[in-house]
């Protein structure tokens, strides 16, 4: 009887063990080859690992090998691609990972609508890139998602976005106006440093701080207006900004970093404008600064 009780507790066991096993291989990942595309399968779903073709105008495919419907581009996917000139992307991808054009020759791209997230560096040292438009699904743009794409000149940000990350825009330098959507709540570090184009930028007033360095060097930038909502920014924002005449500071409550924002980090024409007693006129008088009381 005994024997019995222990040969039906093994045969349970084995079965939950099959039964595990089973289960793992359902989820498994499974690469794969299909034309130019390297890729793999996760719960019956294909997502594009590596572009292995000559480049030109490119069209992924909306679905690949049997029929598996691409839904995603991953990380790195056509990194460093360098015979890409233009993509377009199938509407069914949801998700674009970290890396996956950095490096291309890319002028132009076609983002679907069901994409919400830009990773990081996505277009990094996309050099040709002039012009891209962001889907309206779009919640949130990955930390130096277009650092060093030099010949961008414009950019379409969906009001949905919510987070910018840092240095999203750093080094595009010919990016000469923004509109930053209203459900913005901060504004990373160096995310705009060294934009040279940069004459104006409106904050939304959503926005209560600004990271280190987030203007540094937009030596087009001539004046700018900080809501009321911003209660702290970071050091050295406005360094280099050599053509900023005036800086308004709506809040009485604004506090200054105290790491590298010292008086030779915005020029001394620059003329601060904020309410009397305020931490905006202490810095002021503290540097030497022209001060105007906001009446």
């Amino acid at each position: 009887m005994r024997i019995l009780k222990i040969s039906k507790v093994s045969a349970c066991f084995v079965g939950i063990m099959v039964m595990v096993i089973l289960l793992s291989c359902s989820s498994q990942v499974q690469a794969a080859q299909s034309g130019d595309y390297t890729y793999t399968i996760i719960n019956g779903k294909a997502q594009i690992t590596r572009y292995t073709g000559t480049g030109g105008a490119v069209t992924i495919p909306s679905k690949l090998g049997g029929g598996t419907t691409v839904t995603s581009i991953g990380d790195s996917a056509f990194r460093n691609c360098n015979g890409v000139t233009s993509i377009s992307i199938p509407q069914g991808v949801t998700s674009i990972g970290d890396y996956a054009f950095f490096g291309t020759n890319l002028t132009s791209i076609n983002i679907p609508q069901k994409v919400t997230n830009i990773g990081s560096c996505v277009f990094q040292n996309c050099t040709n890139l002039t012009g891209i438009n962001l889907p309206q699904g779009v919640i949130s743009i990955g930390s130096w998602a277009f650092q060093n794409c030099t010949s961008l000149t414009s950019i379409g940000i969906p009001q949905g976005v919510t987070s910018i990350g840092d240095g999203a825009f750093c080094n595009c330098q010919k990016l000469a106006g923004i509109n930053l959507p209203r459900g913005v709540t901060s504004i990373g570090s160096r995310v705009f440093q060294n934009c040279a184009g940069l004459t104006g930028i409106s904050i939304p007033s959503r926005v209560t701080s600004i990271g280190d360095g987030a203007f540094y060097a937009c030596t087009g930038l001539t004046d700018i207006n900080i809501p009321q909502g911003i209660i702290s920014i970071g050091g050295g924002v406005f360094s280099g900004c050599t053509k900023l005449t005036s800086i308004t500071f709506n809040s009485a409550a604004t506090t200054f970093s105290n790491s590298y924002f010292r008086l030779e980090t915005i020029p001394v024409t620059t003329t601060i404008i904020g309410y009397a007693r305020s931490t905006a006129q202490d810095y002021a008088t503290k540097y030497n600064l022209n001060f105007e009381v906001i009446k």
